[in-house]
């Protein structure tokens, strides 16, 4: 019996390999992907605190910093630029399902462990996700799984450790504060079933809490002591307390409702797979603690994308290592099915292949033939993020790097590859342009600190998805204001044209002051007169 164990072993082994190996060759193809907006906030802000500035002392974002130091790391220890922030997500991709694996070993096999790790990179590789995007979510979850995997059985310094690294995931975006709720519940539930004293759950509670509490409580007094605190607190709790309670529990779920069911589209059979793991532990008598584990977990998950009902693709990243590891419990059932030692190997052998082979199969043009700037335009649209490149290096070339620019749009990529100071903290419109208290003296405040800083070129950004403007009534002020500065001070250096996905034009000097964009789609490029 052993023995055939170990053969099926060593066979998903390869299978896994197999797999892993397309992931590692898919990611590497689209390492030099133009950076997307969050990257390119990420990016920025990293670039800057590198450069001794504090995130939030002069940049405005809702973000905890914990991803602006992943961030900083990465440009360090790698290099400043898109490919090198890719590499690094290939890097954490990886140790993510490694996490997963042992995860999935603990708590029902190593077949179901091999299957969840697979699971997962195949999973977060996909375009419906963001996947092959270095988005926060990513960097969350290798803390998370690490807290996790400590949980299970631990005991006064491994429950310490456990609560420090849900901390520092807490500390790169706030929906991990589900999974540091998920890991104080299934502590606190297996110390009650195990019929432990009340100090004993007092005790590990409080030294779980405690770890838990560290990075947030070091966090904290770094901003006391640099005297950046206020903003720090504006930003990432009085902001982002009026930006999760804007949007109707209807238009939640209709969010909900269109990106998962895209994501569904891709990666169907590996979802089905995990329905099939999720009946198999509902089915059994004798999983308590995996019941309660699982499930749990998959709850938590849930509730950790759910944080102002936006549901946005990546959000759903947050979920996969749930839908993974049930489908790895998915596949280990599988041979109970089957009677003989070669069929209980074949047949779920063959239907892992197909299962997994899949959503690279329906995603196979993204992950192996189109190139990276295709890739881009078919999963943000005509967003400017491939122009960002020519515009951040035309800027680069016509400036000195004590200049500052302005981006009046939502492309703070363009600053990072740059390598220009924002002449504002507002580094997004989105902000300015949302249904809250904030959003006037928000607006007044970029337009002070753009006059007040005479930045040497503005990017003016006339698409949509770089505004999304949702208060109709404070769109004058600004670009009422914006069009009488620009026409006193400014002349035009500059200008691309999005006439579709496969065609931009690119206008520069003289050129560019005789051309009359084309597409409502386009970007200004201003100098400043001297």
């Amino acid at each position: 019996m052993q023995n055939e164990m170990n053969q099926q072993k060593s066979c998903l082994g390869w299978i896994a390999g197999v797999f892993l190996g397309g992931v590692v060759l898919t990611r590497l193809r689209l390492l030099g992907l133009p950076l997307e907006r969050d990257e390119g906030e990420y990016a920025y802000m990293a670039q800057q605190w590198l450069q001794g500035v504090l995130p939030y002392a002069e940049t405005h974002s809702m973000k905890f910093p914990g991803i602006y130091f992943m961030y900083a790391s990465v440009l360090a220890l790698l290099g400043q630029n898109p490919s090198s922030i890719h590499l690094s997500l290939l890097f954490v991709n990886l140790a993510t399902a490694f996490l997963l694996y042992r995860l999935g070993s603990k708590w029902w096999n190593s077949s179901a462990g091999i299957v969840a790790g697979v699971s997962y990179s195949i999973l977060t590789l996909s375009p419906a996700l963001q996947g092959v995007w270095a988005n926060a979510e990513h960097f969350v979850l290798i803390f998370v799984l690490a807290g996790i995997l400590l949980l299970k059985g631990a005991q006064g310094q491994r429950l310490f450790y456990s609560g420090c690294l849900l901390g520092c995931a807490l500390l790169i975006k706030q929906h991990a504060l589900f999974f540091c709720l998920f890991g104080g519940v299934y502590l606190g539930a297996r110390i009650i079933t195990r019929r432990e004293s009340l100090k004993n759950l007092i005790l590990n509670m409080g030294v779980f809490v405690a770890g838990g509490a560290t990075p947030i409580m070091f966090m904290a007094l770094l901003y006391w002591v640099t005297g950046n605190f206020s903003d720090f607190w504006f930003c990432t709790i009085q902001y982002a307390s009026e930006y999760v309670s804007m949007t109707s529990p209807s238009q939640g779920f209709a969010n909900f409702k269109y990106n998962f069911a895209t994501i569904l589209e891709s990666n169907f059979s590996v979802l089905w797979l995990s329905l099939i793991g999720m009946a198999s532990v509902a089915w059994k008598t004798d999983v308590r603690r995996e019941y309660l584990f699982l499930f749990g977990f998959f709850i938590f998950s849930f509730l950790a994308i759910t944080p102002g009902l936006y549901f946005r693709p990546h959000y759903f990243l947050l979920w996969m290592p749930a839908f993974s590891l049930f489908a790895g419990v998915g596949f280990a059932s599988l041979p109970d099915k089957f009677a003989s030692f070669r069929v209980k190997t074949i047949v779920p052998v063959g239907i892992l292949i197909l299962i997994l082979g899949l959503p690279i199969w329906i995603q196979k043009n993204a992950f192996f033939t189109l190139p990276a700037f295709t890739v881009t335009r078919q999963v943000y649209g005509l967003n400017p993020f491939s122009a960002s490149l020519e515009v951040a290096q035309y800027i680069n070339e016509h400036s000195n790097k004590e200049d500052q620019i302005a981006i009046l749009g939502s492309e703070p990529q363009i600053l990072f590859y740059a390598q220009r100071k924002s002449a504002t903290r507002h580094i997004y419109m989105y902000p300015l342009m949302e249904k809250h208290v904030y959003a006037r003296s928000m607006q007044a405040e970029m337009i002070r600190e753009i006059e007040g800083a005479q930045p040497k070129f503005i990017v003016e950004v006339k698409l949509f998805g770089s505004w999304v403007s949702s208060r109709p009534d404070l769109e004058p002020l600004l670009k009422d204001w914006a069009q009488a500065y620009l026409s006193r001070n400014y002349f035009v250096s500059g200008v691309v044209d999005v006439l579709s996905h496969e065609e931009t034009v690119y206008k520069w000097g003289e050129q560019a002051r005789d051309y009359s964009p084309q597409s409502s789609f386009h970007l200004v490029i201003y100098q400043r007169l001297t």
